[in-house]
């Protein structure tokens, strides 16, 4: 997954002209590389203010890139027609709702 990860990152300089800690003229776009951001399973992925974008190609990238900056809708999450962060077999758990309560009950806690 890293070379795909850096094909990403050369896609993302290429296009934007800019390279890592780098930020674009018309500052909408700065290029910082993080260790992880959680999500292996979709990877390669970016993250563009709150959100996540993942399972890129260089093409989705730069597709991507184009549509934020023209004020385009864009889909959030899997870039492909993965849902959310299912492999191939689709889930293979969690087929249920938790077994509960997980945490205490704090309605019952008075405010101070």
């Amino acid at each position: 997954r890293l070379v795909r990860l850096y094909d990403i990152m050369s896609a993302i300089e290429k296009h934007l002209g800019i390279k890592n800690n780098e930020t674009t003229e018309d500052g909408m776009f700065t290029l910082t590389e993080v260790e992880c951001l959680g999500a292996c399973v979709n990877a390669p992925m970016v993250q563009i203010n709150d959100h996540f974008y993942e399972d890129l190609t260089p093409e989705s990238t730069v597709k991507l890139l184009d549509d934020l900056k023209a004020g385009n809708p864009v889909k959030i999450g899997p870039q492909n027609d993965r849902i959310n962060s299912l492999g191939p077999q689709g889930r293979t758990s969690l087929f249920g709702e938790p077994s509960g309560p997980n945490c205490r009950d704090l309605s019952q806690i008075p405010d101070p």
